[in-house]
């Protein structure tokens, strides 16, 4: 019994030998990789934002129905995280990036093709439900392939897709909306230019999928599961790759791992439905209990808020700005005024005489690309700061500020400010994502890490879906509570963060 303890403890620990191995080509391989697979989870998500307003004519939706367009790959992506997260701690991270991205990519292509709202609305939801796997697993992968000391700094940069994308999102629907042609495939149904945009925003998606293929599985998974010979297979890979030395070279002979009971694996070996569902609660336990407990809720809540604030008013910062960018009025006006003024003038209704109008600003497009590029300049500062100031400070002060842009947005009228503090109250919160996430990874062991991350992140979207159905639903008729709501709840959450030790 003494033999067998001692050889399990007998070795050297990961984190050493990818101090001794370095940072290098595959670290960059794998934080580009996650990068891209981060686009592509908001390129679907975000990119809705524009596709409700270039196909409302084509769908003849109203407020309600842009709403629910916009929530459905949210809804999919909260029903199916817990799920990915498990099988992220039980298979393995790589293959559930692998075959989750690969099929939400087939089944949004699919919805390029359908003319029917509710159709395309399920479809949009099974988007959701699969990328979920690589909306929050990429983060586990990602980590576990650095030291400790560099992890906060490499979730920041990988991070720095989602302002790429931002970026993204708003320049190809301007150069694809620029096209002015359509195919009449059935007597129906015209293809129009605006659904190319779901091609474009999948395609980093592809790219990172395809690198994927050429990673190993995360060894730092592959020594918790107690396959030591898989896992040392792949640090050797890592230190073959980075430095052209094997770890025999680096005088590493043997890789130390954390055993741990009842590690078996309930998807693979049971039959039973109830049986996978019991293991998967069981499993999951931990999180609930001392000493995760408390920190797992508040991280589960401030996330919700993020969400709330960066993606609810998110979805809806290119409707907002396109009706700014669209009001006839010369006077100075506060976002709620010319609110109201649009609702006075309705943009379109559904007699034959009325032509529809799907047309986006171009003020529209430019500032949401200055939004993107002040995400991007955000994620490059964080990157400086975050080791200086710390977790709990980034995020409390972000939130603070982004609280009182959310009220100033009220009576503010310069439409320059206007547009200034709406960059800051999407940019700052949408910084603590990564921030956040980080912290939620270090806060729990290896073998609840994807199940953490992954339920953090579901109940986190539920944020995206409220937030976006409360503007929704208040916001032609309640400007002014809407934004103080808002508000209200990102100051609550930054107050949440202070209690987190991060």
């Amino acid at each position: 019994m003494d033999s067998t303890e001692k050889s399990v403890s007998a070795g050297h620990e990961y984190e050493e030998v990818l101090q001794l191995i370095g940072f290098g080509r595959v670290q960059w391989i794998v934080l580009f990789a996650s990068g891209l697979l981060l686009m592509m989870v908001l390129n679907e998500t975000m990119g809705m934002s524009y596709i409700t307003i270039v196909s409302q004519c084509d769908f003849e939706t109203t407020s309600i129905d842009k709403a629910i367009m916009s929530a459905a790959s949210f809804i999919g992506i909260f029903c199916s995280s817990y799920f990915w997260g498990y099988l992220s701690d039980s298979v393995g991270r790589r293959p559930v990036l692998i075959y989750t991205t690969l099929s939400g990519n087939i089944i949004s292509t699919i919805s390029i093709f359908i003319p029917n709202y509710w159709i395309y609305v399920v479809l949009r939801f099974l988007v959701g439900f699969f990328i979920a796997g690589a909306s929050s697993t990429t983060y586990a992968y990602l980590v576990e392939f650095f030291t400790p000391r560099h992890r906060p700094i490499v979730i920041n940069y990988a991070s720095l897709f989602v302002g790429i994308s931002t970026v993204y999102v708003p320049v190809v629907a301007w150069l694809v909306m620029t096209m002015d042609w359509h195919v009449d495939l059935t007597e129906g149904f015209a293809f129009r230019p605006w659904r190319l945009l779901t091609f474009f925003y999948l395609l980093p998606g592809v790219f990172g999928t395809l690198m994927l293929l050429k990673l190993p599985e995360s060894p730092k998974f592959l020594i918790s599961m107690g396959r030591t010979e898989d896992a040392f297979a792949a640090v050797n890979w890592i230190a073959l790759k980075n430095s052209g030395k094997q770890l025999q070279d680096l005088k590493v002979e043997k890789l130390k791992f954390e055993e741990i009971p009842n590690r078996e694996n309930g998807v693979c070996v049971s039959k039973s439905a109830s049986t996978i569902f019991k293991k998967m609660w069981h499993d999951t336990v931990p999180l609930l209990k001392k000493p995760h407990l408390l920190n797992f809720i508040i991280s589960c809540t401030v996330m919700c808020g993020l969400f709330f604030s960066s993606s609810g008013m998110g979805l809806w910062y290119p409707e907002i700005l396109n009706r700014l960018g669209s009001s006839s009025v010369e006077d100075a006006m506060t976002v709620c005024d010319v609110i109201d003024a649009s609702i006075d003038q309705p943009q379109f209704n559904k007699t034959l005489s009325q032509i529809c109008n799907d047309q986006i600003s171009i003020k529209s497009y430019i500032d949401t690309i200055t939004y993107g590029s002040a995400l991007i300049v955000g994620y490059i500062v964080m990157g400086f700061v975050i080791n200086r100031i710390g977790r709990k400070a980034s995020i409390t002060g972000g939130l603070a500020i982004a609280s009182g842009c959310a009220v100033a947005l009220i009576w503010i009228e310069d439409e320059v400010i206007i547009v200034v503090c709406f960059c800051l109250y999407l940019v700052l919160p949408g910084l603590s994502v990564s921030v956040l996430s980080g912290a939620v990874v270090d806060l729990v062991p290896t073998h609840l890490r994807g199940k953490a991350v992954c339920i953090c992140l579901m109940l986190g979207r539920t944020g995206s879906v409220l937030g976006s159905n409360i503007i929704g639903v208040l916001l032609d008729s309640y400007c002014t509570i809407t934004f103080g709501v808002f508000s209200g709840f990102v100051m609550f959450c930054a107050l949440l963060t202070l209690m987190l030790p991060i």
